[in-house]
């Protein structure tokens, strides 16, 4: 999912929806086959420590004089890598640990956020008990000419179970250091990945839950210098 789904949430991929702005919601359609690599393609290892599946999320009440409220957090991803030939991503895969999940918006309050999280993590929502992880496996890479963003991104987002093909944009960039995959806000439909969850007291979260991947991929090198 960020980064790239991916996860991508995303895989996060992840549970309500917009804090406010206007996002499109992506079509989930039919898993595809994963992307292939050239032959001595690069192959650049996600850097857990900075990468990350932001999500937002948030729900509307019956009484319609009461505002709509909306969380926002991250996923952490657990592994991953992508491949790259002559400065083109190729392909692609990587797993968001929902374990790390959390909201962030109540940092400063311990008490509700724990609630929160433990409410987003349960069977209600993600289901981290059962499904730890998601992942994210790049099915194609075409380009874009003019506008915000330089790719286009179609990957297998296999959340809570589900495969599902989502596509977003995204600003790829390849050097010597590594790759970065910064996509825009995009949005999914938690009901496409089995969470039908519909709120209680009065209010209805929403179906459509934001994601924005952020991801750094660097040398295989490089990242097990770091590691030591």
């Amino acid at each position: 999912m960020k980064k790239l789904f991916l996860g991508l949430a995303v895989v996060s991929a992840v549970v309500l929806t917009s804090c406010g702005g206007k996002t499109d919601t992506k079509e989930a359609t039919e898993a595809k086959e994963g992307a292939t690599s050239t032959e001595g393609a690069a192959e650049y290892a996600v850097d857990t420590t900075t990468s990350v599946i932001n999500w937002k999320g948030g729900k509307t009440f019956d009484d319609i004089k009461k505002p709509e409220e909306g969380h926002y957090g991250v996923v952490k991803l657990k592994e991953g890598s992508v491949k790259v030939n002559n400065g083109v991503l190729e392909s692609g895969k990587f797993v968001a640990d929902f374990a790390s999940f959390e909201s962030k918006d109540l940092d400063a309050d311990a008490e509700s956020k724990g609630k929160l999280d433990g409410h987003l993590k349960s069977a209600d929502f993600l289901d981290v008990e059962k499904f730890p992880t998601a992942t994210f496996e790049i099915t194609s890479v075409k380009p874009l000419q003019g506008g915000d963003y330089n790719s286009e991104i179609s990957g297998n987002l296999d959340f809570r179970g589900t495969p599902k093909n989502v596509t977003f944009k995204a600003n790829v960039t390849v050097d010597a250091n590594g790759t970065t995959i910064k996509s825009e806000e995009f949005g999914i439909n938690r009901k496409d990945f089995g969470i039908t969850f519909t709120g209680g007291g009065g209010s209805i979260v929403k179906d459509e839950v934001l994601l924005q991947v952020d991801l750094t991929a660097k040398p295989a090198a490089v990242t097990a210098e770091v590691a030591k």
